[in-house]
Order: structure tokens, then C-alpha cells, then sequence
């Protein structure tokens, strides 16, 4: 009798170890697997990475050699003058408010084809004084209003930029343009073509950046001045 109880106890002991073998090869493998996969989870994570800082970095240098070659090259065109051809600014733009510049209309900018991005307020730590017109490059860019180009050229984080001061006194601008095609001192009619939106200066992607300013004063919100004044942007 206490051998067969000898055999018994063995024999269950033999059954316990076997299902403890396998139970630890089955967490193994499913441990192995799991780090196999979170391993093969982090490399993809940093190839993607990888993809897309190559190709933030391409893009920056394609917009770094097209600005250059805009700056280097580029010169505004005179289109559609509205009056006197090379007519000259007054000695004081101020002299224009008032005067008889032709339709007093308010229009879209761009008309369609754009998306509102970054709005006017505090961005970054610093404000943000005009309104983003997201739009492909090329899209034409036009005068909100009549009045007599102050300003077309470079200015820097602006890139190619317009300023307009129209006949009630308050001045428009046009930032990031790929293309001018007015010149200072040429009178304009509200929807006229200005230019041609870009991403030049300090530009994330092509976009109009629109800033108004009442009376050639600080800006102010366009999209609520330009409700005000019956255009929806």
C-alpha cells in the first residue's frame, strides 16, 4: 500500500510540472510577441518621423529658393490703370481721404476658393493683426474697395505685400503675394486685381494675410469689420 501511494504522488507530481512547463512557455511566447510587435510599432514611429522631417525640411528649402528667386527677380506690373497712366502719390496720403476715387463698394478680397485660417488675436505670444485667407498659389487677390496703391513691394515677414489707402481713409493690406501687379501710386476700384496670392515671407503655405486699418490707424478683426461693412468672408 505505501508503495502504490508512492507511485501516485510521483506520477501527480510529473502531470504538474508538464502543465507548469507549458504554461510558462505559452506567457513566454506571448511576452515574446508583445515586445516583438511594440519593437516593430517603434521602429514604423520612427521612420514616419524620419518621412516627415525630410520632408518639412524639402519644402522649406523649395520655398527658401522660390522666395529668393521672387525677390531677385520680380518687379510689380501696372494692369488696368484707373486714371492718369503713372500717376504719382500726393505729398501726403492723408490729402486722399475723401476724394473722389470712384465706387465706394466693399468687396470679398478673394471671392472663393479660400478657407479662413489664422484669425486675428494673440498667437505665439505676440498678435496676429489680420486675417488668414487660405488659397491655392495663383489665386487672383483684389482691392476690398477704390482708392490709390501706398505700397507694393517686399516687406519682409509680409513678404510681397500691397497697401491700399482707400476713399474713406482706411488702409488695406495684402500679405505673401507670389506676384504684384500694381504699382504705388495707381488708383484701383473695388474687385480690381492686385496681385497674386503666395507663401512668400514668413509663411507656413499659401495664403492672403488681409489687415485693416481704420483711418490708417492700429488694425482691427477684418472679417467683423468687413460684416460691418456688408462683405462675408
Amino acid at each position: 500500500m505505501a508503495l502504490t501511494s508512492t507511485t501516485l504522488a510521483a506520477g501527480a507530481s510529473t502531470v504538474d510540472d508538464a502543465t507548469t512547463d507549458r504554461a510558462e512557455l505559452t506567457q513566454d511566447k506571448s511576452t515574446d510577441s508583445t515586445l516583438l510587435a511594440r519593437g516593430v510599432q517603434d521602429r514604423v514611429a520612427r521612420d514616419s518621423e524620419r518621412v516627415r522631417v525630410d520632408t518639412v525640411a524639402q519644402e522649406n528649402a523649395k520655398r527658401a529658393a522660390t522666395e529668393a528667386s521672387l525677390a531677385a527677380n520680380d518687379v510689380p506690373v501696372q494692369v488696368s490703370l484707373v486714371g492718369a497712366p503713372g500717376s504719382k502719390l500726393p505729398a501726403s496720403a492723408a490729402s486722399l481721404k475723401g476724394t473722389n476715387l470712384g465706387s465706394k463698394a466693399w468687396v470679398n478680397p478673394l471671392g472663393g476658393n479660400y478657407s479662413l485660417s489664422s484669425n486675428y488675436g494673440w498667437r505665439w505670444g505676440r498678435l496676429h493683426s489680420g486675417q488668414d485667407m487660405a488659397c491655392p498659389t495663383g489665386t487672383p487677390v483684389r482691392s476690398i474697395s477704390s482708392g490709390v496703391v501706398t505700397f507694393s513691394g517686399w516687406a519682409g515677414n509680409l513678404g510681397y505685400k500691397v497697401e491700399i489707402l482707400h476713399w474713406d481713409g482706411t488702409v488695406s493690406w495684402y500679405g505673401h503675394n507670389s506676384k504684384l501687379r500694381v504699382s504705388e501710386g495707381q488708383r484701383v476700384e473695388p474687385g480690381q486685381l492686385i496681385a497674386l496670392a503666395g507663401s512668400t515671407g514668413n509663411s507656413t503655405g499659401p495664403h492672403v494675410h488681409l489687415e485693416i486699418h481704420p483711418n490708417g490707424g492700429n488694425a482691427v478683426p477684418p472679417k467683423r469689420w468687413l460684416a460691418a461693412h456688408g462683405v462675408n468672408i
